[in-house]
C-alpha cells in the first residue's frame, strides 16, 4: 500500500483522470473530494464490502438453484427411463 501525507487543499492524482484532494480535517475525520469519469465507480470501503458479500451470496443462490434445476431434470429422466415398477414391496404371498 502506498501511504501519503497530505495536508488540507493538497490533491493526489491516479491516472490521468482521478483527482483525489482533501478538503477539510476536522479533528480524526478528514473530508476527502473525488473526481472520477462517471463510469469509475467510487464506493466507502465498507459499502463496497457488503455489496461483494451480497453479490457473492446472489452467485452462491444461483448456483444452489441450479443444481437444484438440473436434479430435478436427472429425477424426470430416470423416472422416463426407469420401467414401471409393478412389484408390491412388502406383500405377504406365500407359495
Amino acid at each position: 500500500m502506498l501511504v501519503l501525507t497530505r495536508r488540507l487543499g493538497e490533491t493526489i492524482v491516479i491516472g490521468d483522470d482521478i483527482v483525489i484532494k482533501i478538503v477539510d480535517i476536522h479533528g480524526k475525520q478528514i473530508r476527502v473530494g473525488i473526481e472520477a469519469p462517471t463510469e469509475v465507480s467510487v464506493y466507502r470501503g465498507e459499502i463496497y464490502e457488503r455489496i461483494m458479500l451480497e453479490n457473492k451470496a446472489a452467485a452462491q443462490a444461483a448456483n444452489n438453484h441450479a443444481s437444484l434445476a438440473e436434479l430435478k431434470k436427472l429425477i424426470a429422466s430416470n423416472e422416463r427411463a426407469a420401467p414401471a415398477n409393478t412389484a408390491t414391496v412388502g406383500s405377504n404371498s406365500q407359495s
